[in-house]
């Protein structure tokens, strides 16, 4: 009887020994709070249709401040809708390195 017992011991050690090997080679994945709140801004953003986007909503945008915002703003009176990518690089001071920030950010409704 004593032999059975320590044999279900040795399994229960043994199991918890693989149990605990597994759960430390899985990649940790936490979300804080912060990190939700800053998906859900980069979700909102990958949103924003720059053909109807406001100026306030345009300087969301990485790289894109006062100035770029009112051109963009500005281009699209004069031409309007944006289409394409080359149309936005045809905005005065949005060069390819600017473009590549805010892409994932734009549709173009």
């Amino acid at each position: 009887m004593e032999a059975v017992l320590w044999a279900a011991a040795a399994v229960l050690i043994l199991l918890t020994v693989l149990r605990l090997t597994a759960m430390s080679r899985a990649p940790a994945v936490s979300l804080s709070m912060a990190d939700t709140a800053e998906a859900q801004t980069y979700e909102t953003a990958a949103l924003l249709d720059i053909n109807t986007a406001t100026a306030e909503e345009l300087e969301a945008l990485p790289g894109i401040g006062p100035v770029l915002a009112e051109r963009i703003i500005a281009w699209r009176e004069e031409n309007g809708p944006f289409t394409s990518q080359e149309d936005v690089l045809d905005v005065q001071g949005i060069g390819q390195a600017t473009y590549e920030k805010i892409e994932p950010y734009i549709n173009f409704g």
